[in-house]
């Protein structure tokens, strides 16, 4: 799917806004931000261009990349469940009603298993959920230990559950998604990181990172054609099937190069997002 240079040349000559992924994308592996995305951010942004981000990260733990990159525009969230610039004004919230968050906790209190609450600035727990805090690959959250999930059930983004019994989870998953499929959608995966660990989110439905950046464009009014993606993980296909440039990184798996239109030649650890400013910016 990758395109010719040509046609490239042609394509990154409309771009108007950049939409990054975060996690093995923007940042390499010890949680930092290329020297050349650094400058090349703000070069783009006095030429026209913004750049924002879009990932499973909470809007709290990338305030610090927003800042000092000096972005300007509404940030993609929780996997869309958020849009919100660096001021706290958010254009939307896909919050899940308190009924489906009850409902939730009262299956992993029958099935024994970890669940914890996500919110825009910080993912919450309560003792007996714990060891769900160590498991989730979340860098940068803010914790925090609460004796109750009681007073917690409203503005909740995201409910987490972990176990360590796939049929359990994905159980739940079916118990969740149906009746309530039109409210909630529960999303199961297998840990990449702990074997024997399975995993679900649960999100308002019709919340993915690709009706977040849709969003994001009609606020910008901003068509397709002006919008470039950049990912590496399975959750970015989402991003990848908006309809804007796609862009892989080195690093990407299989399945996100096989539908990228350019793929870098440097990993997230070679500032590859840098490497793609780059060749935009020569071609403005």
């Amino acid at each position: 799917m990758v395109i010719s240079k040509e046609e490239l040349r042609s394509r990154l000559s409309r771009i108007k806004l950049v939409v990054s992924d975060v996690d093995g994308t923007l940042t390499t592996n010890e949680n930092e931000l290329g020297e050349m995305t650094k400058e090349l951010v703000k070069k783009l942004d006095s030429k026209g261009i913004l750049t924002t981000f879009a990932t499973q990260r909470i809007h709290s733990s990338i305030v610090d990349f927003a800042r000092e990159l000096d972005i300007k525009v509404p940030m993609v969230t929780i996997n869309g469940a958020l849009i919100q610039d660096l001021k706290g004004n958010a254009i939307y919230k896909a919050v899940i009603n308190p009924k489906y968050v009850n409902k939730a906790i009262k299956f992993c209190d029958e099935f024994f298993v970890r669940l914890a609450l996500v919110y825009n600035d910080e993912i919450i727990y309560t003792e007996s959920n714990s060891v769900l805090k160590d498991f989730m690959f979340r860098i940068g959250t803010n914790y925090r230990l609460v004796d109750s999930y009681k007073d917690y059930v409203n503005d909740v983004l995201e409910i987490i559950m972990m176990g360590n019994e796939k049929s359990v989870i994905k159980h739940i998953q079916k118990k969740m998604n149906f009746p309530f499929k039109f409210y909630v959608y529960a999303k199961y995966y297998r840990s990449s990181t702990r074997l024997g660990i399975y995993n679900l989110e649960i999100r308002k439905t019709g919340t993915t990172k690709r009706t977040g950046l849709t969003k994001l464009a009609k606020h910008l009014k901003l068509k397709k054609h002006q919008i470039a993606v950049i990912g590496d993980w399975y959750n970015d296909r989402e991003l990848f099937e908006f309809g804007g440039l796609n862009v892989a990184l080195q690093n990407a798996v299989a399945e996100l190069k096989n539908k990228a239109h350019y793929i870098t030649e440097k990993t997230n650890n070679e500032d590859g997002v840098g490497e793609f400013l780059k060749l935009l910016y020569d071609s403005v």
